[in-house]
């Protein structure tokens, strides 16, 4: 799977990572993957709330090297 484009919100709470992805989503084209990286540990709660919220797919998501890795894919 080809990552289209990665955000990198390290360092940053909430709610800047879903902020951050939002304006990606926006950048990239239907069917794309945006993929985030975050160290908030409060984070997959918000991730998939906002997945569930604007009816984006959220399709991975992982730990790696004390961060988290999120990919959604743009539906519309």
């Amino acid at each position: 799977m080809d990552v289209n484009e990665t955000v990198d919100v390290r360092g940053q709470v909430c709610p800047m990572p879903t902020i951050r992805l939002g304006q990606a989503m926006r950048r990239v084209e239907p069917g794309h993957i945006v993929e985030v990286w975050t160290d908030d540990p409060g984070a997959h709660a918000n991730m998939t709330a906002w997945s569930r919220n604007t009816g984006h797919e959220l399709i991975g998501s992982e730990s790696e090297n004390g961060f988290y890795k999120y990919r959604f894919r743009r539906s519309r």
